[in-house]
């Protein structure tokens, strides 16, 4: 099933009042341009702008420009828009309606959310950093589908930013995809991790109560009836300290709650007056471009005399974008300001129970003043009991987590009958196509495995077309054996390392003939002048990018541009 096709492509930036507009086919597209016109920064803009993010996108030539994106995708068949600024994400319908807002990719409520749960994505790999489970994002699905200028044709699957957060990603993904490891494995994984953290919590509570009950049992023979009123004032006093101590925090929490709001309500002061400064500006606009407003007026407050001309006009509209512009950014810093007020506000909430269990036992203490009676000894008695209970309900919670970790061993079973049959079938793709591109150079241990790293005999102009040879056997294996929906193939510059002639039409028939039935090609490339004109489809989409050294952006499509997604980036970053 076809999961993703891309429509059209907006990348704009109003600062320089410039943008691209890319329409694709859902066959095969061949993008042509020379180096340093943008090719490449458009096609890794097709992936990053639905959240799987490309090497080399944050250079600082384009960082200056501060573009946005919006694409027009087909996502299982049904039409989105979804926009990006920064880390800021918006998903729109058909009508670009408004679906939903999210800031960042895999944190909690990242457009990982939306597009995961629409390619039925859930998976969860082992942190490098802590060990831990963290979501894999929309990168990791694309990773068979996407080889980057500057990434793929040294390493495959390695054309996406991010990827090395996760121990063994590479491997896992490639389990994943080509269906050695089913979604159920990754299932049962993370919920054997969390019993394992689970029960290692349990041991750590159980080795408190033993070593509180220990204290208790030797303490037992020794206690007497005996309540000094001095050493209960000293208890006393450090519960009222530690009380005290509890309510300057909850203070200091509140007036951290009063500053960040205090500094929402300057950006919304700032906010405002832009808005009104733009209406006005643009009111100004209208009246000079009237066919009736004389060349010179005068200004009804003072008198002063201002000229009616083009440049004053111009400069008006001038005006008004750059307060456009100011307003995006002021818009952004609210929802940044915005987040971390309910930060604050959650932490100064936390605090409100633990002052009031600090409450609770002072008065309880306030009353226990006056019982005269107290006998320490059976409270010791009473004390034991309860700990050794306690031990007893830690046992038997420990008994039933490793009862769940068992339950799931057999999820966790490799179907070795089926491993054998993908291997066999990768390893047959691959010895097909490495001769189809003319590559000899590789011993079949060197592919025994797809995991393995085609490297160290395929050297020179050999080693991309090995790897391009891997990237397809993976490709069509994935089909074959595994559960993800196809996505649109983008291949970045695969004229690598001086081919000569015969080996150039190779490539460029093989990646023509060997793409998945209905999949999406996106093919980016210097020229194909020297390529054969039977191998290029004849209904191929050409885009062909101008010559003009770092113009991706132009000047004549802004206005259009702006036209058509302008209102979606307005509401992806209002508040």
């Amino acid at each position: 099933m076809t999961g993703l096709v891309f429509k059209k492509l907006w990348i704009v930036s109003k600062l320089e009042k410039a943008a691209r507009t890319v329409s694709f086919q859902p066959g095969t597209n061949i993008l042509t341009g020379e180096n340093d016109v943008g090719k490449s920064t458009l096609i890794k803009s097709l992936y990053h702008s639905i959240g799987a993010d490309a090497p080399q996108m944050n250079n600082t030539r384009w960082k200056r420009a501060k573009a946005f994106y919006c694409s027009e995708i087909f996502l299982n068949g049904t039409k989105y828009f979804v926009v990006r600024d920064g880390k800021y994400f918006g998903v729109f319908d058909a009508q670009k309606g408004l679906i939903s807002k999210h800031s960042g990719i895999t944190t909690e409520g990242g457009v990982a959310e939306f597009l995961c749960e629409q390619l039925d994505f859930n998976i969860e790999l082992e942190k490098r950093v802590d060990g831990k489970l963290g979501r894999a994002g929309p990168a990791f699905y694309f990773l068979p589908f996407y080889v980057d200028q500057d990434a793929g044709w040294t390493k495959s699957w390695e054309s996406f930013s991010g990827l090395q957060q996760f121990t063994s990603y590479r491997k896992n993904m490639i389990e994943y995809h080509l269906g050695i490891r089913p979604q159920s494995y990754y299932d049962a994984k993370k919920k054997v991790m969390e019993s394992l953290e689970k029960k290692s919590e349990l041991q750590r509570e159980r080795g408190v109560l033993s070593t509180a009950l220990t204290t208790f049992q030797k303490r037992s023979s020794q206690i007497q009836i005996n309540i000094d009123p001095v050493a209960f004032k000293e208890e006393m006093d450090k519960l009222v300290d530690s009380y005290n101590l509890q309510r300057a925090r909850q203070q200091d929490a509140l007036s951290k709650v009063k500053d960040i709001r205090n500094e929402r309500n300057a950006i919304d002061t700032d906010i405002a007056i832009l808005h009104r400064a733009i209406s006005e500006l643009t009111a100004d606009y209208e009246y000079a471009a009237r066919i009736d407003t004389p060349d010179v007026v005068g200004c009804p407050t003072c008198g002063t005399e201002f000229e009616n001309s083009f440049q004053e006009r111009f400069g008006l509209l001038d005006d008004v974008d750059y307060c456009g512009g100011i307003l995006d950014q002021r818009q952004k810093d609210r929802i940044e300001v915005s987040e971390k007020l309910a930060v604050a506000e959650g932490g100064y909430k936390s605090l409100g129970p633990e002052t009031h269990e600090m409450e609770l036992l002072l008065n309880r203490k306030r009353s226990e003043v006056t019982l005269r009676d107290i006998v320490a000894s059976e409270g010791n008695k009473e004390m034991i009991a309860s700990l050794s209970n306690d031990i007893a309900g830690q046992d038997r919670a420990m008994a039933e987590v490793q009862k769940a970790i068992d339950d799931l061993k057999d999820y966790l079973k490799l179907d070795s009958k089926k491993k054998k049959e993908i291997l066999e079938s990768y390893q047959s793709r691959m010895k097909e196509y490495l001769n189809s591109l003319n590559v000899f150079v590789l011993e079949e241990s060197d592919y025994a495995e797809p995991t393995r790293v085609i490297r160290n005999n395929a050297l020179g102009s050999d080693l991309p077309r090995a790897l391009l040879a891997q990237y397809f056997a993976l490709l069509h294996t994935l089909k074959k054996f595994g559960s993800t929906k196809v996505c649109p193939l983008v291949i970045d510059s695969p004229q690598q390392q001086e081919q000569d002639s015969s080996n150039l039409d190779a490539i460029f028939k093989f990646i023509f003939t060997r793409a998945l039935d209905g999949q999406q090609l996106i093919l980016g490339t210097i020229s194909t002048e020297t390529v054969a004109d039977d191998v290029i489809p004849e209904d191929a989409n050409r885009i062909i990018l101008s010559n003009d050294k770092y113009s991706i952006l132009q000047r004549d499509q802004y206005v259009e541009a702006i036209d058509e997604i302008g209102a979606m980036h307005a509401l992806l970053l209002s508040n």
